[in-house]
């Protein structure tokens, strides 16, 4: 009858050893992101309308400068953009959007990686530091 309970014992230490292991492993590649100091803000609030305004001639120069302020942005918050498993999931669902159906760059695969790239920019600026003619523009279309 011991060696059952000491059994039994050894069998609830392992499960709840086992259940801290995966809450550790799920929290551990979500690194909470840092605000931007306000003279960052400033700075990626005035860039973006300029790279909005690309695409209207240059899509695919758009989308690459895009995703080049945004890692600037990402990194001055503390992502992880070493390893992809770990980064950040807007930035993959936008290199996805941008590579587009089947590998080719089509427009509108550029487009909705933009929309995923400006999401990106809006959680790091807020929207409302974003120059207002821009915000107009927006608003036209």
């Amino acid at each position: 009858m011991s060696q059952l309970l000491v059994i039994a014992l050894i069998v609830a230490v392992a499960i709840v050893l086992i259940a801290i292991a995966v809450v550790i492993a799920r929290t551990v590649g979500k690194t909470r992101l840092r605000a931007l100091p306000d003279e960052s803000r400033d700075r990626f609030a005035r860039m973006w309308p300029a790279i909005e305004a690309r695409f209207i001639e240059e899509p695919g120069a758009a989308v690459q400068e895009a995703d080049k302020v945004v890692v600037m942005i990402l990194s001055e918050r503390g992502a992880n953009l070493t390893d992809e498993k770990r980064m950040p999931g807007d930035l993959r669902k936008a290199r996805l959007a941008a590579r587009g159906d089947q590998g080719r760059r089509d427009t509108e695969a550029m487009r909705r990686a933009m929309v995923c790239y400006k999401a990106i920019v809006d959680d790091a600026v807020g929207s409302s530091r974003i120059a207002p003619e821009a915000r107009q523009r927006e608003m036209a279309s």
